[in-house]
């Protein structure tokens, strides 16, 4: 299994960095992740454009163009020739020598098989907790996920599968995921600030524009409790329905439901 590190590619078992880079000592950096299909990488350009993105807010530069980091995608891609699997680039605050200032980045990517995500819409029970919560600098997927792995024992304890972070009686996302509600006049709705905008989420509001409404606003917690159907999405996900939210259920999502459609353009596209 090959990965890239620093201008080299290398066997992931030895891939290194310094123990005094700013990821491990001050949880500085940030980092993307996409799906590969049959050595195709899925949606390249919206995660690479989201990178840099996140780069630029977080002041680390790295010494690649965007069409540079597609090429270096594309080789490890043909080295590993993986039938599907998932590529994570972080990109750390390196090694800094005061443990304090960001110095020149580290950047990491590494490619792994993962599961291929089913073709049909998920028909389970899906029930996401709300807990107030607000990362820091929501906009940016930054590699802090503090919260979402601390509040795991307590998820589970609750009989959830994940949780829903809301801030002054506003949701915004899970902490992998983005959230929508259908509401009873068939209106798509996603929060509008607060989080990060995820590729898959900017992917189904632009299918779901051609037949419906779509709306980017605030989400209070009565606006999901007059909701007819509730989904999350993400790369790995697609599309996963939401059975329940704290003590309001939804059922399950028939053929014919939004969430249905949705999955189903969303599969479309990835052909």
């Amino acid at each position: 299994m090959i990965s890239y590190v620093n201008g080299a590619f290398i066997e992931l078992q030895n891939a290194v960095i310094p123990v005094s880079d700013l990821g491990l000592q001050r949880g500085y950096g940030v980092f993307d992740f996409l799906r590969v299909k049959e050595q195709h990488p899925l949606f390249l350009n919206a995660h690479i454009d989201r990178l840099y993105r996140s780069l630029e807010i977080m002041r680390l530069q790295v010494p690649y163009s965007k069409e540079q980091l597609k090429d270096i995608i594309d080789e490890l891609v043909s080295k590993n020739k993986f039938a599907h699997s998932g590529i994570r680039i972080p990109v750390t605050g390196g090694a800094s020598p005061d443990g304090y200032t960001p110095v020149e980045p580290h950047i990491i990517i590494v490619q792994q098989p993962i599961a291929v995500p089913p073709d049909t819409l998920p028909s389970g029970a899906y029930k996401l907790v709300t807990h107030a919560y607000r990362r820091q600098i929501p906009e940016v997927k930054t590699t802090d996920y503090l919260m979402a792995i601390w509040l795991q024992p307590w998820i589970k304890e609750q009989g959830a599968h994940d949780v829903l972070y809301c801030w002054e009686d506003s949701v915004t996302e899970c902490p992998r995921a983005n959230f929508f509600i259908i509401t009873q006049n068939n209106t798509l709705v996603t929060p509008a600030t607060g989080m990060l905008k995820g590729v898959t989420r900017e992917n189904i509001l632009t299918v779901a524009k051609n037949s419906m409404t779509v709306e980017e606003r605030v989400i209070t917690l009565e606006d999901i409790r007059d909701a007819k159907e509730a989904f999350i999405s993400s790369s790995t996900k697609r599309i996963i329905p939401v059975t329940a939210v704290d003590d309001v259920e939804f059922g399950t999502a028939g053929e014919d439901s939004i969430s249905a459609i949705l999955f189903e353009s969303l599969r479309r596209m990835e052909e």
